[in-house]
């Protein structure tokens, strides 16, 4: 039962990349594709810190020594096009595709060296002549980890399982060196977790400077003659959103019960720009643990498994992707009390369809711990504002 679980999740969780991957290029296509498209290629090498949130990267190992330091490198496959499409409008010619890293921790016994597959996505935030900030958002799925083992790797308790969502977040400052070359510095966050589907899940968190050389394979679209669309068609909606997840408790990390969560959420969203939408919703969700018994099995279920949070959600609009965060509070939650914690939603889905899409999120609360990966599936009503 507990290989199906996760066996399940992996499936998901390749499904979903899959999805988004696939859909880079077919933002809005219902616009009409341009003849010359401009893609490049990019090399990135960085060098950084572990940041010591958990007893083990701290020293709590097999060594006794803090794991400090790491490099990485990364290679991408983008698209930065002269605004053919509104969305491109919008973000003033962003740069989005997909990529794959490789991180080394100088410590392959305990934490293997992890590789990531991600799609990225780029606003420029200031361009000036031929200098240019730009912020980049990367979502991905990382494996290949020397993971938590009760015998061989007893000490790992910040990744216990073999694939975990990678998350990254970074700002680059870059110039032009030649017709077709690109050079830029910057410095980035990078997370690395399951969302609590396997524990211990303490999690994996770094910062790091990096440099990056990009090469415009078609040369550079002239982004300075990108002019903003106007005032799109606003609309605001109703969202109806159906979740499950699977995780362990946090109190009962070694042990090796799993337990289920599921739930619907209806959200109201309003659109106040292009590019922004936010708006207030309401989660009922099922958890099964808690009415777990004392040693962390399963117990009886009833209305104490019921959960009810209030949150607040925005929505950053790229075709037919949303980037979605979320910050609520449990408004009945049998192990937190009423109105007593906060939790936060972070994730991704993608409309197959005007009305239907596909999604999955990172829920967590104190803005560090996850509870579970909520894989969901929603419908939307919309209307014109």
């Amino acid at each position: 039962m507990k290989h199906c679980q996760r066996k399940s999740e992996k499936i998901w969780v390749l499904i979903i990349l899959i999805v988004f991957f696939s859909n880079f290029k077919k933002l809005h296509s219902q616009e009409k594709q341009p003849a010359k498209q401009y893609p490049f290629v990019s090399f990135k090498y960085g060098y950084g810190s572990v940041i010591p949130t958990t007893d083990f990267v701290k020293g709590e190992n097999q060594t006794g020594e803090p794991i400090k330091n790491f490099q990485f490198t990364t290679v991408k496959l983008g698209w930065q096009n002269p605004g053919y499409k509104n969305w491109q409008k919008i973000y003033k010619g962003p740069t989005y595709g997909v990529g794959f890293y490789i991180a080394d921790f100088y410590r392959p016994d305990e934490m293997g060296k992890p590789f990531a597959a991600y799609g990225f996505f780029g606003i420029p935030a200031l361009r000036v002549k031929n200098f240019s900030l730009l912020t980049e958002f990367q979502y991905g799925m990382a494996w290949n980890w020397n993971h938590y083992d009760p015998v061989s790797n007893p000490d790992n308790l910040a990744i216990g399982s073999p694939i975990t969502v990678f998350l990254d977040i970074g700002i680059n400052a870059g110039f032009p060196i030649s017709r077709h070359l690109d050079f830029s510095g910057g410095i980035s966050f990078t997370h690395f977790s399951n969302g609590g589907f396997e524990r211990p899940n303490r999690g994996v968190n770094l910062y790091s400077p990096h440099i990056e050389l990009k090469y415009h394979i078609n040369g550079r679209p002239d982004l300075g003659a990108i002019k903003k669309p106007g005032r799109l068609e606003r609309t605001n909606e109703l969202y109806f959103m159906l979740g499950y997840g699977d995780h362990q408790i946090v109190e009962y990390e070694l042990d090796t019960n799993y337990f289920a969560v599921g739930g619907v959420g209806v959200f109201y969203t309003m659109q106040h720009s292009n590019a922004f939408k936010s708006g207030p919703g309401i989660d009922f969700n099922f958890w099964w643990a808690l009415t777990a018994l004392e040693d962390g099995s399963h117990g009886k279920v009833g209305w104490d498994n019921l959960t009810v949070g209030l949150i607040y959600q925005p929505e950053l609009i790229v075709g037919r992707l949303a980037l979605t965060g979320g910050l609520g509070i449990y408004a009945r939650h049998a192990a937190y009390g009423n109105f007593n914690q906060t939790y936060q939603r972070l994730g991704a889905r993608i409309h197959l369809t005007k009305n239907i899409s596909l999604g999955v999120n990172v829920r967590a609360i104190n803005f560090m711990l996850a509870e579970f990966l909520e894989f969901n599936t929603g419908y939307r009503l919309s209307w014109v504002r």
